[in-house]
């Protein structure tokens, strides 16, 4: 009957020991330092809905233009497809006097 062979157990290159270790090392820093990045960055993000706008913003169904929410679409100039380059300027032109004048009917001062 034929002997099995054995064998001498797990030999392992220093290279490939100092490759294990490396990589323990890494993981064990990755875990003892998860909880303050986690913490950072949930700050981080979250420190952006401390501030309060300008202007309130619209209600969803003022946007999406459903519900009974009334849109105030004349403050709005039109884009349509096929406009011309002057015709373009022209409408932008117009946005622009708008908000200008806009601006200038709510702050007296200037």
């Amino acid at each position: 009957m034929p002997r099995l062979p054995r064998g001498r157990g797990l030999r392992l290159s220093r290279i490939e020991l100092l490759r294990i270790a490396g990589l323990a090392i890494l993981l064990i820093f990755l875990l003892a330092t998860q909880r303050q990045c986690a913490d950072a960055v949930s700050t981080f993000v979250t420190s952006f809905g401390d501030q309060k706008p300008a202007q309130p913003r619209p209600s969803p169904a003022a946007t999406t233009g459903s519900g009974s929410a009334a849109i105030d679409v004349d403050r709005y100039e039109r884009l349509r497809p096929g406009m011309t380059d002057a015709e373009m300027k022209a409408t932008i032109e117009r946005a622009k006097a708008r908000a200008a004048a806009q601006r200038s009917a709510e702050d007296p001062a200037h």
